[in-house]
Formats: structure tokens, C-alpha cells, sequence
């Protein structure tokens, strides 16, 4: 009997052979660094608001200049939305020379912007006790919003236009006026941050990714695939990965070459818009 030789059934092991020696030459580090949002760069520029604030303004209330004073603590998600600790939540108000207050402040807003600018809106709602002019104020109510944008050269939260007040006082008075807003993030807050990966790359790559700004570090999980010896990944923010805080809502996509030395990332941190390391024209 003759059997028939045809080496075509070759081509299909060889071609799996060649794409596994391929694939073995591109050695996936399982750590991978980057800093960004530096001067520099400012398409990278990353701003982390959340933090403990101090604000004094001048509150031009029937013609009146009134001195308002309010400490209040910012938290930021994933997403960009404001909001205000559930627990331990006490802070301090002043109206003029002679009003003191103890609050709780609410914080609700949200963070946006790009190109390395956050844009803020936020409400405050206050409620308190205190003394105002040496009479005991057992409730009042008050709010403040805020419309600003960060300023890199100062460091400061200022206003794109007035901000609202209004405050008022049973029995005693109210007040109501516009006041200019501005007010320095907390200390170490600028628009620097690390990007560092995790990564294994088996079948497909999977991993997860940390942010790291100033003031916290939030974490992603991680999968993607190698394709042409280009590493194509997508970021998804989680709670899970181990010490990190306030991913959801995160997300983004990331390409890296063969050399590991840059990336490029287009997605949402921090509710704002990021896109950078694309070649110019893209």
C-alpha cells in the first residue's frame, strides 16, 4: 500500500510553533512604572481634590461685607463625584467676629474637565449650632456653591464666577450674597501621578494597575492581550485591589511597545478626561 506524503500538514504545528517562539520574545515585565502629569506633560495632568479645606470668604450680603468662614473635608471617586464623610463628620463655622458654629457640612458635586484641567461644581449644605452676637442658635441651616477650576501656577481652587451663600438664623438674622472663591487644595495636592502595573501574561495579560496621586492610591484591574508585539490593555477601577481605595468608576485603555519605556492612555480618572502618548496626528 502507498501512503501518500502531503508536508501541507505541516504548515498548521509549524505556524503554532512560530507564533509561540514569537510571542516568547517579548518577555512581559511584571512591574511596570511610569510618572506622569509633570509640567512637561500636561495631557497627563491628574488632579486628586479630595482632602480637608479651610475656606474664608466674603460674603457681600445687602451691601454688606460679611466674613464667613467654613472647614469642610472633599471626598473624590473614581468617577469625580464629591461627596462628604459619613462618620466623624464635625467641623467648624464663623460668621463675622462673634458667630461660632458647630457643623455638618454635605458635600455634593462632581469633578470634570481635561487637558489637564479639573473643573469643580459643588454644593455645600450645612447644618449646626452655635452662638451668633452672644444668643444661643440651637439650629440653623446654611449652603454654599461653588463653581472653580485648578490653577497649576498657584496651586489654588479658584472661581469661574461668583459664589452663591446663604445662611439663616431663626430668630435672628439671615444671610444671603455672593462671594469670590478661592481657596488652596490640600497640602501636596498637584496634578503629578504615578501609573504602575502588574502584570502576568499568559493566554491573555492580566494584572491590575495602581494610581497613585499625592494623596491616595486607587486601584484597577487589568486585562488585555499581545498583539503584533504591542501590549493592548483595559483598566477597570475597582475596590479589591489591596491597598488601594476609590477605583470604581475609573477606567481606561493602554497600549505599551515592545520596550516597555512609554504608553498610551486614553480613559477617565478622577471623572476627568485623559489622553496622551498618541503620536501627533492621531
Amino acid at each position: 500500500m502507498t501512503i501518500r506524503f502531503n508536508p501541507r500538514w505541516l504548515l498548521v504545528p509549524a505556524l503554532m510553533f512560530s507564533l509561540q517562539f514569537c510571542r516568547a520574545q517579548i518577555d512581559v515585565p511584571p512591574s511596570i512604572s511610569f510618572n506622569l502629569g509633570d509640567s512637561n506633560s500636561p495631557d497627563a495632568q491628574l488632579w486628586d481634590l479630595g482632602g480637608s479645606y479651610r475656606l474664608d470668604l466674603t460674603v457681600m450680603n445687602n451691601g454688606f461685607a460679611t466674613p464667613v468662614g467654613l472647614s469642610f473635608i472633599l471626598i473624590q471617586d473614581g468617577k469625580g463625584n464629591l461627596s462628604s464623610p459619613t462618620n466623624d463628620n464635625t467641623e467648624e463655622m464663623d460668621v463675622t467676629d462673634n458667630g461660632v458654629f458647630t457643623v455638618t457640612p454635605t458635600v455634593k458635586g462632581k469633578v470634570t474637565g481635561s487637558g489637564g484641567l479639573a473643573r469643580v461644581h459643588l454644593t455645600i449644605h450645612v447644618r449646626g449650632s452655635g452662638t451668633l452676637a452672644n444668643h444661643n442658635v440651637n439650629s440653623f441651616n446654611a449652603s454654599l456653591t461653588v463653581d472653580a477650576e485648578t490653577d497649576p501656577s498657584s496651586g489654588d481652587l479658584l472661581g469661574t464666577k461668583k459664589s452663591k451663600f446663604a445662611a439663616n438664623f431663626p430668630g435672628l438674622t439671615s444671610i444671603r450674597g455672593q462671594a469670590d472663591f478661592s481657596t488652596p487644595m490640600p497640602q501636596g495636592a498637584n496634578a503629578t501621578w504615578n501609573l504602575t502595573l502588574q502584570l502576568a501574561a499568559l493566554k491573555k495579560v492580566l494584572g491590575t494597575a495602581i494610581v497613585t496621586t499625592p494623596s491616595r492610591a486607587i486601584g484597577l484591574n487589568v486585562s488585555g492581550e499581545l498583539k503584533k508585539g504591542v501590549v493592548k490593555l483595559t483598566a477597570k477601577g475597582s475596590d479589591t485591589v489591596p491597598n488601594t481605595t476609590g477605583g470604581v468608576g475609573a477606567g481606561a485603555a493602554m497600549q505599551l511597545p515592545p520596550t516597555f519605556d512609554s504608553i498610551v492612555f486614553k480613559g477617565h480618572l478622577l471623572g476627568q478626561k485623559l489622553v496622551f502618548g498618541f503620536p501627533e496626528g492621531d
